[in-house]
């Protein structure tokens, strides 16, 4: 049960991970020293996505499902949790291209943001 539990919370931690890679640029509007701890997990994300590899949470929480007796799954673990919302396969290369487009979009917000900071410090 225990092992269970502790698989539910890895999941949590890493489902909240995903939402701060996502919308983490909303921290960052309003909290300058959030944007740079921002752009480091966007660039990981992109780089787990971009090379394949697994997060070291996915691990985690497979280790703790098998434990649990839950068996664990093979894939990685947005495509598993998307895959069980959705009910369709999610190639990897949308995967790739979805966290190019939000890296790109959120970096493009920063610039923009350090910017305009620069122009109202120096005018």
């Amino acid at each position: 049960m225990w092992y269970g539990l502790a698989a539910d919370f890895i999941a949590l931690v890493h489902l909240a991970f995903l939402t701060f890679v996502v919308l983490g640029v909303l921290l960052g509007r309003r909290h300058p020293w959030w944007r740079l701890a921002h752009l480091a997990a966007m660039a990981y994300g992109v780089l787990i996505e971009v090379f394949y590899w697994y997060c070291p949470l996915t691990y985690i929480e497979q280790y703790l499902r098998e434990r649990a007796g839950e068996g664990y799954y093979a894939e990685p673990f947005i495509a598993h949790y998307l895959n069980r919302i959705i009910y369709v396969d999610v190639p990897q290369e949308i995967l790739i291209v979805a966290a190019i487009v939000i890296l790109s979009v959120n970096s493009g917000f920063y610039i923009h943001s350090w910017r305009r900071e620069k122009l109202l410090h120096t005018g």
